[in-house]
């Protein structure tokens, strides 16, 4: 078993050393990086079906550990027929286009008012099963699926923003982009040509991409951020205080709202540790003219923090979870029965 398994390593090792110089395409150069699984007859299969489905599973599982890696398939780490199946499954879903979007509202925390709603998307099986994101979205990164659920979601928001709308509530609208989504060459071209379709203003949509996605490539990212911006669309950094931001990169980013990691917010109103890094943030951002945005708000005690210290924005389940569009409306137009939202109302104009 050692044996074989080096001898698989081995030949692992040399396809990976064939992809290290650059391939000439049009006098450009360009890297190609390669994730191999390995399974093994008949240790991890009795058939060559079984085998091919071991080592494609394990392929995913190599993703993990980075790109131009391999891994050899181990029948204890995981289920690799599972595995598989819910690829399958993603793959379907794709071509149906099975998703949904639920909608968490943003909060003005001074008045209490709704000015806007962030869009998640989730998967709906057969059964009428909701798969959260966190779920798919990394696998659908993993399979190049990224792009065309990221166009749905896109066409989906711009449909919902323009049918409130028509009911006289105008909110701001935003998305998450996922860190391949971000890195996409006509990323703004894609977004504005579905806005301009549904007939919305770029300046009621705003585009969250995560701070390590922006922190990955400061340069290149902030020359899409810039062409964002200038399209009219507005910036979020997401889970903001999770990663390595630069401050003089922070500040040369065409940023609007800062979201403060559910992380930090947790225990704001009770643990001084937490306390003193929202504070921190909170002043940043004052500094910068840039707005604040506090994600994950679940307790009274953390929202009465927050708005003493002026955080501007907030969002949770201490007003709502993520609701179907048509919650939105009667949160819009009736307040929250029972909730904390007190008389709340849509942003007009």
């Amino acid at each position: 078993m050692d044996s074989a398994v080096a001898r698989a390593e081995a030949a692992a090792q040399r396809v990976q050393d064939s992809m290290v110089a650059p391939i000439m395409v049009d006098g450009t150069e360009l890297y190609v990086s390669v994730s191999m699984g390995i399974s093994l007859f008949p240790q991890d299969a009795k058939d060559a079906n079984s085998l091919q489905r071991n080592a494609e599973a394990t392929m995913y599982e190599s993703k993990k550990i980075g790109p131009a890696s391999y891994a050899v398939s181990s029948r204890g780490a995981f289920d690799s027929g599972a595995k598989l199946q819910f690829v399958t499954r993603l793959r379907k879903a794709v071509d149906t286009q099975r998703w949904t979007l639920h909608y968490q509202p943003v909060v003005e925390l001074a008045t209490g008012r709704m000015v806007g709603v962030e869009a998640l998307i989730r998967w709906i099986e057969p059964d009428g099963t909701m798969v959260p994101p966190n779920e798919f979205i990394p696998l659908a990164e993993e399979l190049g699926l990224i792009e065309l659920i990221g166009d749905w979601v896109v066409r989906e928001l711009v449909f919902q923003s323009q049918a409130w709308r028509e009911l006289d509530i105008a909110l701001e609208v935003g998305f998450n982009l996922s860190p391949r989504q971000f890195w996409q060459p006509d990323l703004s071209d894609r977004i504005l040509r579905r806005i301009a379709d549904g007939g919305v203003d770029p300046a009621h949509v705003v585009v969250e991409v995560t701070e390590g996605s922006a922190m990955m490539d400061p340069d290149r990212a902030q020359e899409i951020l810039w062409e964002l911006h200038r399209s009219g669309l507005r910036i979020a950094i997401d889970d903001f205080g999770t990663g390595y931001s630069s401050l003089s990169r922070l500040r040369e980013m065409p940023v609007d709202v800062l979201k403060i990691d559910r992380s930090f917010v947790s225990n704001v109103g009770t643990d001084e540790q937490s306390a003193s890094i929202v504070s921190a943030f909170l002043e940043l951002a004052r500094g910068l003219g840039i707005a604040t945005l506090a994600e994950g708000i679940e307790t009274p005690e953390e929202l009465d923090f927050l708005r003493r210290h002026d955080c501007m924005l907030g969002q949770g389940f201490v007003f709502s979870k993520p609701v179907p569009p048509e919650e939105i409306v009667a949160y819009a137009l009736g307040g929250v029965r029972g909730g904390t939202f007190g008389a709340v109302v849509a942003g007009r104009g």
